[in-house]
C-alpha cells in the first residue's frame, strides 16, 4: 500500500492519494471514522430558566450540535474513552463534563447568545471548538439559565458524536483508447469539465485525473466507440475534514487502532469456535 498526502489547505482538512488498496479496506476505515471514533458532545440539558423564543427541546438540540474539545491532560478521550460501550460507572463518570449557560437580555436591545458563553463547571478545559456559533437571541427581559452535561459517545448512536464534517473517497479514472481511435477530438470537445486532453489519443493527466467524475460523456461522444472509462479498483483519493475536536491524523490513527482491535477480537472468537467444533 502506498499513501501520499496531496492537499492540506488548513489544519482540519486533508486529502490523500492511496494506491494498492482494496475498496473494502478503505470503506472499513471510512465507516470506523464515522461510527467508532469517540467524541465529547452535550447529551443532557437541565433547563432552570428559559423565557426565550425557543422551546427547551430546540435549545437542547442546538447545544448538542456544538463541537466541544478538552485538554488531553485533563481527559484523553481517544485513549481513556474509546471502549465507552463496556465502560464501568467510574469510567463513564470520568468521560463526562458539565457546563453552564446563563444570559439575560438587555434593556431596549436584542442580544445573541453564542457558544463562547458556555462556561465549564467540573472539567476546566472543556470548551466549544468555535466561540461564534449562535444559540439563541434574547430580547429585553428574556433569560436562559441551564446546565449541560456532555458525554462521550460514538457516531453510530448520533450524528453529534461524529468527528468529521466531510469524509469520502473516489476511485481514480482509467481511460483506455483502442486502436480504432483516429484522434478526431470529439471526446475532448464533449468533456464537460475540459480535463480530457488530446496527444495523438485522448488521455487524462495531472489535475484531470483528480477532477474527472467518471460521467462517461466522452465515451458516448466517440463516433468510433473506441473509448472506455472505468473506475480504478486500487487507486483512490481519500478526503477528510475534521469538525475540530481532533486533527485528521488523530482521527485516522484512532480509527485504525479501533479496527485492529475489532479484527483481533473477531479472530480470537473464530479460533475459539473452531477449537470447540473440533472437540465436538
Amino acid at each position: 500500500m502506498d499513501i501520499k498526502l496531496i492537499a492540506r489547505p488548513n489544519p482540519l482538512y486533508a486529502e490523500f492519494f492511496i494506491n494498492d488498496v482494496d475498496v473494502h479496506v478503505l470503506n472499513s476505515l471510512r465507516r470506523a471514522i464515522l461510527t467508532e471514533v469517540p467524541v465529547l458532545a452535550i447529551h443532557d440539558v437541565i433547563v432552570h430558566i428559559n423565557t426565550s423564543v425557543l422551546y427547551d427541546e430546540e435549545l437542547a438540540h442546538r447545544l448538542a450540535l456544538i463541537p466541544l474539545r478538552i485538554d488531553k491532560k485533563e481527559l484523553d478521550i481517544l485513549k481513556e474513552c474509546v471502549d465507552i460501550e463496556n465502560a464501568s460507572l467510574e469510567d463513564l463518570t470520568k468521560c463526562t463534563a458539565r457546563l453552564r449557560l446563563h444570559k439575560k437580555g438587555e434593556e431596549e436591545k436584542i442580544i445573541t447568545v453564542y457558544s463562547g458563553d458556555l462556561e465549564p463547571i467540573d472539567k476546566k478545559t472543556v470548551r466549544p471548538v468555535y466561540d461564534n456559533i449562535p444559540i439563541v437571541k434574547l430580547g429585553p427581559g428574556q433569560e436562559i439559565e441551564l446546565e449541560a452535561i456532555a458525554k462521550v459517545g460514538k457516531g453510530k448512536d448520533h450524528a453529534k458524536w461524529m468527528p468529521v464534517s466531510t469524509l469520502g473517497y473516489k476511485p481514480l479514472p482509467i481511460l483506455i483508447a483502442t486502436e480504432a481511435c483516429d484522434g478526431c477530438g470529439k471526446c475532448v470537445e464533449a468533456c464537460p469539465k475540459g480535463v480530457l486532453k488530446m496527444n495523438g489519443k485522448p488521455h487524462l493527466e495531472g489535475i484531470g485525473l483528480y477532477l474527472c467524475d467518471l460521467d462517461r460523456i466522452c465515451v458516448r461522444a466517440c463516433p468510433k466507440k473506441a473509448l472506455s472509462l472505468e473506475p480504478s479498483d486500487s487507486q483512490f483519493i481519500f478526503r477528510l475534514e475534521s469538525v475540530g475536536q481532533y486533527s485528521p491524523e488523530e482521527i485516522i490513527i484512532s480509527a485504525i487502532d479501533i479496527l485492529e482491535k475489532k479484527f483481533l477480537k473477531f479472530l480470537n472468537l473464530l479460533k475459539e469456535e473452531v477449537a470447540k467444533f473440533k472437540r465436538e
